[in-house]
């Protein structure tokens, strides 16, 4: 009787151990089914955003805002990317030129259309950080807060003279009093390079103001109603090539392919330790440059949407090849990149911006 207790005993244990065994695979196999039920209802959402925001932009008329005449580079990259983009989302791309301030008013205008998505700029994203940083009236934007869809270039800052110049060289333009320069406006991305050169070198300068763009800024320079210029390489190349101006100096820590004989500020003049910060600071913020930028609560999928279209646009060898004909290097960033690097800048800079401001906004004018 005994033994048959005990094997009653033994099978019962197995019994439950069997039952606990079948419920624990039980459970598993429903937790499996509910992850892949989750997962099939996950991607449809997903793909379902992706279709909608393509369905959004098909057929639709997108406007590329440029802040400059036609002609200049951002109105040249701008147009380079018009018919890829168009062929993209299926709909008309239009570039419209909106001078003024710097390339600052066609942010302006960027933020007080409606954030739908289909106004987007091609934009100085120097320009903007700058004048935020120095609390410029009507910079009401917030560039950490804006939606940077893509960096498409990227090209140094070129110090030329006129094939005539007055003051041809760094040593000859030491010794003008004043050194005057062209520009559109305070801080319009080449009055505070013109500050800068002239705060680290010691030059007696006066900027002058309220040319309309690159081409009114470099006619001054060559006809010599001012004494130098500071452009992007890329506009000013063909300037060189045609000698009707003369380059001195490359406001980058490094040069330029197109112009290697052409060396740097740091390799042109020595420069005083103790105001290089200035020099390190405004070249990184020129890391920014050239970029396709959207308004603040533009929705993220429509956001999404562009940075994907974009980052296959300015990657695609066929787009490239187009801008390399004329020297328009394209050097992508991914809109999330760019966000990072923008935010970055702001952090960086802030324990100087007093200085930052007094240099070039308060000396040169």
């Amino acid at each position: 009787m005994a033994r048959m207790i005990a094997e009653t005993s033994r099978f019962r244990r197995r019994d439950v151990r069997r039952a606990a065994q079948s419920m624990l695979d039980r459970r598993r196999f429903a937790a499996g089914c509910s992850s892949a039920i989750l997962a099939s209802l996950a991607a449809p959402q997903t793909i379902a955003a992706s279709l909608d925001a393509a369905g959004f932009y098909r057929g639709k008329t997108v406007r590329v805002l440029v802040g400059s005449p036609p002609g200049g580079g951002y109105d040249l990259y701008a147009r380079l990317i018009a018919p890829p983009l168009a062929a993209k989302l299926g709909a008309t791309v239009l570039v419209e030129n909106k001078a003024g301030n710097g390339g600052l008013a066609a942010l302006s205008t960027l933020l007080v259309r409606p954030p739908d998505g289909l106004t987007i700029m091609h934009a100085s994203a120097e320009a903007a950080i700058i004048s935020q940083m120095l609390a410029r009236p009507g910079a009401t934007w917030d560039v950490t807060k804006l939606n940077w869809l893509a960096k498409t270039s990227m090209a140094p800052k070129l110090w030329y003279v006129g094939a005539t110049a007055r003051y041809p060289s760094i040593p000859e333009a030491a010794k003008a009093n004043p050194l005057t320069w062209s520009a559109t406006g305070p801080a319009d991305n080449i009055s505070d390079v013109e500050a800068i050169i002239s705060y680290v070198l010691g030059l007696r300068s006066k900027i002058v103001v309220g040319y309309r763009g690159a081409g009114d800024m470099s006619l001054a320079v060559i006809r010599n109603e001012v004494d130098a210029g500071i452009l992007s390489a890329d506009s000013a190349l063909p300037h060189v090539v045609s000698r009707v101006i003369k380059p001195v100096a490359l406001f980058s820590p490094r040069r330029w392919q197109y112009l290697p004989d052409v060396p740097t500020l740091s390799e042109a003049a020595a420069l005083p330790a103790d105001k290089t910060w200035i020099v390190d600071l405004r070249q990184q913020i020129g890391e920014a440059q050239r970029a396709l930028v959207a308004a603040p609560g533009v929705p993220a999928e429509y956001v999404q949407y562009l940075r994907n279209v974009f980052a296959e646009i300015l990657t695609d060898p066929a787009v490239i090849e187009d801008g390399a004909k004329t020297n328009r290097d394209i050097e992508y960033m991914s809109g999330s990149e760019l966000q990072r690097l923008v935010g970055r800048l702001m952090t960086a800079a802030r324990p100087r911006l007093p200085e930052f401001h007094k240099i070039v906004l308060d000396t040169y004018f």
